[in-house]
């Protein structure tokens, strides 16, 4: 009789169903969140649920979403305030960014964020953007390649990994960072257009203490992805040696080796770049042979090397160490780090950091006979 009651009891366990289920007559699932400060104060929550469909194809441009908006003293406050104008509990599952706007990522970025931070539903993939202006703006924004602007939002911060102009950030990312006992990161910025209601992504925000502090250029972001290791892919544009000519080099992947140094208490960090590619245009014609490849590839280190110290530059005026250095020297000098952490933003703002770019072109099988190097 107890063996009857316990598989009773487990049946009656398995075939109930999952404990968090949602039924989709009850829910309408957010595919984008905006998050901006109100002039009280509070926050304003403007969220991208998308709409049931009917499976009838009428032909016509009927909404696939509806731009929702609360406000709360709180995030969450905010977000259980949605139901009074939605008429739904929202599921986030489907969520695909996060957008933050400017006065609210001055005031604190990890407040409002730590709703999804802590939201179990959430895998932490979605992105993370800082909107330059207000957030619930690039949620208005339509999308051109996309008719669900969210997702084409998401295929741009994917396909950034090609362009290295603004560095795409995932919430589990921003975590990691946010971790650091000072708080340092960076997200991607948004630039809404409003007369064509679209957006572009440029240049990057850099957090320090929670907070958005300043921002970086596109040439900026890319000597922190060349540092970072994060390149995948991307152009580099080179000036030949007459005025108005330029090569364009098809970068297609680079290898990043950083090394802290302590030489009589003094420390540096080395940085050390493998980029390669191949010469993908030339805007003018010019005589290929060896010497001119090496030329090629040391005008490529420079540009590269440039972008790098740039880069340092602006975070080093910010006291901000967004490369993550910090952990470099932990892990090499655990004893020497242990004097330094407490001051380590103003170590930083006086670090050496040498740079080495080492660019490989690679040869094409007619180029190569060519030059022969085959």
């Amino acid at each position: 009789m107890k063996t009857l009651t316990a598989v009773i009891g487990l049946l009656t366990v398995i075939l109930g169903g999952c404990w968090n289920n949602i039924e989709l007559t009850e829910t309408r699932f957010v595919t984008a969140v905006g998050i901006d400060l109100n002039e009280e104060g509070r926050y304003v929550l403007t969220v991208n649920v998308m709409k049931p469909s009917s499976g009838k194809t009428d032909g016509g441009s009927a909404e696939k979403s509806a731009i929702i908006q609360s406000t709360g003293y709180t995030m969450f406050d905010a977000a259980r305030n949605m139901i009074e104008y939605s008429g739904y509990k929202l599921s986030y599952h489907q969520m695909q960014y996060v957008a933050i706007g400017t006065d609210a990522a001055k005031k604190d970025i990890i407040g409002p964020l730590d709703l999804f931070f802590r939201d179990q539903e959430l895998s932490g993939r979605h992105w993370v953007i800082y909107v330059e202006g207000k957030a619930e703006s690039l949620l208005h924004a339509k999308g051109d390649t996309n008719d669900i602007q969210p997702l084409q939002i998401n295929e741009k911060m994917i396909a950034s990994r090609a362009i290295g102009k603004y560095p795409p950030v995932r919430s589990l990312d921003l975590m990691r960072m946010m971790a650091s006992k000072e708080k340092i990161g960076y997200l991607p910025i948004s630039h809404p257009i409003q007369s064509k209601k679209e957006s572009r992504e440029a240049g990057a925000v850099i957090i320090k203490g929670g907070k958005a502090i300043a921002s970086i250029n596109e040439t900026q972001v890319r000597g922190l992805l060349w540092t970072t290791g994060k390149i995948k892919s991307t152009i580099v544009i080179v000036p030949l040696k007459k005025q108005g000519q330029y090569a364009s080099i098809e970068i297609i992947g680079s290898k990043t080796k950083i090394r802290p140094v302590l030489e009589n208490n003094q420390l540096h960090i080395q940085v050390t770049v493998h980029p390669h590619g191949y010469i993908g245009s030339l805007n003018h014609p010019i005589p290929m042979d060896t010497e001119t490849y090496k030329w090629l590839q040391t005008k490529v280190n420079h540009v590269i090397r440039d972008e790098i110290h740039e880069a340092v530059a602006v975070a080093k005026k910010n006291k901000a160490d967004i490369f993550g250095f910090h952990e470099y020297v932990h892990r090499a000098y655990p004893q020497v780090w242990k004097t330094w952490e407490e001051q380590w933003p103003a170590h930083f703002s006086e670090l050496d950091v040498k740079v080495n770019v080492q660019s490989k072109l690679l040869l094409n099988g007619l180029l190569a006979e060519q030059l022969g190097e085959k």
